[in-house]
């Protein structure tokens, strides 16, 4: 199959019939957020291995224009003074003028979900935590599996850092279930009208585990349609299907070459705007299938089902308060040495409140605080409390 690059120059090829004059513009995101630490608990532990409430991030983005119906978009991060991660690079494709249809390759933003899909940085999120669902790490791993029941209960609230029998030797942090951080590489058809719109992507990683480069031979199919009944009203549903584990895990574990160890997933959410008001819920759940290999097997998908509901509230030109309720729980399973054999969730279930507010200095300029109380029934620190503050910039 023909790379991303090369899909991207035949659609220049196919939709550039005409010659216009190119627009290059720029924009870029300065954010401080200051907090304690979280040694131990590693609530707000990323993907990147980074704290959600103690970073320091440049983001810088850029679209290049060369014709009515051609951009090159991209955007480059640096998360506390650290490598640069190329976030977003993509060609968006109008091929029909006039029509609210559009085509994209490449770094794509993602189509499953409602938070992945705010676009404007910190100004997107009304406080400074990130959802359960797009930023805690569950126990959960491609590149390496347990071998029976006991050794995922083993690593019950340790996502920040497992292990596994099977695959990797490397204690490495497991994924959310659906990660905030990184967007994956593929196409995306994206349509719309007054009353609907719809997006439909084909990718190489899935939404726990977003890649540049594919790395089973599978691909993820995930779509999403949103329905505007009425102003300041949009309800969407989501779901998608890809092949989760490495290829070098299901060759160590010598499963057959036809099953696949996908992971799955179905969301809704929903949005309402009115007056100084925005109200925002979201609930996805997510199913790994790992293989069985010892006893106890593990013969059922692993599900993983996170949920929030979130609103801000502007109390004039510049202040604003806001709150998030955050839940993420996980189905049972049944192990021989831990628990006593009664059926317990694989990965430890956890709550979140945060709750803040934020003033506009200047119209590109805001600082915010907030208080985050997490609970956890699993894990070396059950229960943390934190506050945090942050200055965000963007030009």
């Amino acid at each position: 199959m023909c790379s991303w690059r090369r899909l991207a120059a035949v659609a220049l090829l196919l939709f550039v019939p005409v010659p216009a004059r190119a627009q290059l513009t720029a924009s870029g995101e300065i954010t401080a957020t200051f907090g304690g630490r979280d040694d131990t608990a590693f609530f707000n532990y990323t993907d990147y291995e980074h704290n959600a409430l103690r970073m320091f991030r440049i983001s810088l983005a850029g679209m290049w224009q060369p014709t009515s119906r051609v951009a090159v978009l991209g955007e480059v991060r640096s998360e506390d003074v650290q490598s640069v991660i190329p976030y977003a690079l993509y060609v968006r494709v109008r091929p029909l003028a006039g029509r609210a249809f559009f085509i994209q390759a490449g770094r794509i933003p993602p189509v499953f979900g409602a938070f992945g899909r705010r676009l404007y940085g910190a100004e997107a999120n009304p406080l400074i935590g990130y959802p359960l669902a797009y930023q805690y790490l569950t126990t959960m791993r491609p590149d390496a599996i347990p071998a029976t029941a006991d050794d995922l209960l083993a690593m019950r609230g340790r996502g920040w850092r497992t292990e596994f029998p099977v695959g990797s030797p490397t204690e490495a942090p497991g994924v959310p279930v659906m990660s905030a951080y990184r967007w994956d590489t593929g196409v995306e058809a994206h349509a719309a009208s007054r009353w609907f719109d719809g997006s439909v992507a084909v990718t190489t990683g899935t939404l726990a585990k977003p890649l540049v480069r594919n790395d089973n031979a599978g691909w993820q199919a995930s779509w999403r349609v949103a329905w505007k009944p009425i102003v300041g009203l949009a309800i969407g549903t989501s779901m998608s299907h890809g092949e989760f584990l490495a290829r070098t895990v299901t060759d160590l574990a010598v499963v057959p070459s036809s099953t696949t160890y996908a992971q799955r997933a179905l969301g809704f959410d929903a949005e309402y705007s009115r007056d100084h008001w925005i109200v925002r819920g979201e609930v996805i759940e997510s199913r790994w299938r790992v293989p069985a290999l010892a006893s106890p097997y593990i013969t059922s998908p692993l599900r993983g089902t996170a949920g929030f509901i979130e609103g801000r509230y502007r109390l004039g030109a510049r202040y604003f308060a806001a709150a998030r309720a955050d839940r993420l729980t996980f189905s049972r399973i049944t192990g021989q040495r831990l628990f006593g054999g009664t059926p317990t969730p694989w990965d430890a279930p956890v709550s979140r409140i945060e709750m803040g507010g934020g003033v506009y200095l200047r119209r590109n300029l805001t600082a915010r605080a907030i208080v985050q109380r997490n609970w956890r029934e699993g894990g070396r620190v059950r229960d943390r409390t934190f506050l945090s503050g942050q200055l965000a910039y963007w030009f």
